[in-house]
């Protein structure tokens, strides 16, 4: 008994002492997304805070390519000591069902830290399209099966599932028209090449105000303060049409628990700050900063749901 307690005295120390000196060289937070994406915005907010409370450099890592599955699998194998972290999106939890092998498993691999943000993306119509509600875009699509197109920004892509799902929800049929990225999607939906997409509510606001494009309502359960006056999904008549972007940080799976938490509380600290707040409320982007067991939660049910979605569909990425 007295060498079990040693054992565990010495233990407990020991992972005291690593949190005590923890940071002492730059920590890497790596993205799956090129830079200059949500996943990079919410990387360097999350880098600041953590620079500003250890003054050690925090370096934003891009490693995009096949749907953030390269960069998942490399944070996955990197030493679990808190100098490589992850911050993912959506495509994290979609992953294991859209490709037939992936190398890593997006719950049992990682340390979740916390859910960092959300934004809401809104169903968007060229203003060719004459619908100007869900309903009257679903009796138009019905009138109109495999006539009518829908882009996204890639196979997986929330904007991809979140179309499938509405089309299984509707019972229309309309034409899946894959880009690589948000970027040329958008151009396209804009230049009348396609009817509709899910697009991110703070980037097709500015195009709805301008007229050229048409936001029909955004996909959430609530209206959103960037647009009051445009209905959610669910008062259009679809309550499970729910697409989020969203952003979490995550750490290689044996990371020393004191670890996970001293970042955990330095995020959040950063995060529920009211002026970090407001900024990112501004862009649209909600801060969440959720304990790790929540966003462990969150990922396992978002994991369930979509695996749903792309069985029923029959999606495949490769």
């Amino acid at each position: 008994m007295r060498i079990a307690a040693a054992v565990i005295i010495l233990a407990s120390s020991a992972l005291s002492s690593h949190a005590q000196t923890y940071p002492t060289k730059p920590i890497r937070i790596v993205i799956g997304t090129p830079a200059g994406g949500g996943s990079d915005l919410m990387a360097r907010v999350v880098g600041q805070q953590l620079t500003q409370a250890w003054g050690q450099q925090i370096i934003v890592d891009p490693k995009p390519g096949a749907g953030g599955n390269i960069a998942a699998e490399h944070v996955a194998r990197s030493p679990a000591d808190g100098y490589t972290l992850y911050v993912p999106y959506g495509t994290h939890t979609v992953n294991p069902s859209l490709y037939a092998k992936v190398g890593y498993d997006p719950i049992k691999d990682f340390a979740p830290i916390a859910l960092l943000a959300t934004q809401y993306n809104a169903l968007v119509v060229h203003p060719s399209v004459p619908a100007r509600s869900v309903k009257e875009l679903v009796a138009i699509a019905r009138s109109r099966p495999g006539k009518m197109n829908y882009a996204s920004s890639g196979n997986g892509s929330p904007t991809h599932l979140g179309m499938e799902l509405f089309k299984i929800a509707a019972k229309i049929d309309l034409v899946h028209v894959p880009y690589k990225g948000a970027a040329p999607s958008r151009t396209d939906l804009l230049g009348g090449h396609v009817d509709t997409m899910f697009d991110v509510l703070r980037t097709a606001l500015p195009f709805h105000q301008s007229g050229r494009a048409r936001i029909l309502a955004v996909a959430s359960d609530r209206r959103s303060s960037l647009a009051p006056n445009i209905p959610t999904m669910q008062e259009s008549g679809f309550e499970a049409i729910i697409v989020l972007t969203w952003h979490a940080l995550l750490a290689p799976a044996a990371t020393p628990q004191a670890i996970v938490e001293q970042l955990g509380n330095e995020t959040r600290r950063g995060l529920l700050a009211a002026a970090q707040k407001e900024k990112l409320a501004k862009d649209g982007i909600e801060a969440v900063a959720s304990t790790p067991a929540e966003l462990d939660a969150f990922m396992r049910a978002d994991m369930a749901k979509w695996k749903n979605v792309v069985q029923t569909a029959r999606i495949r990425a490769d």
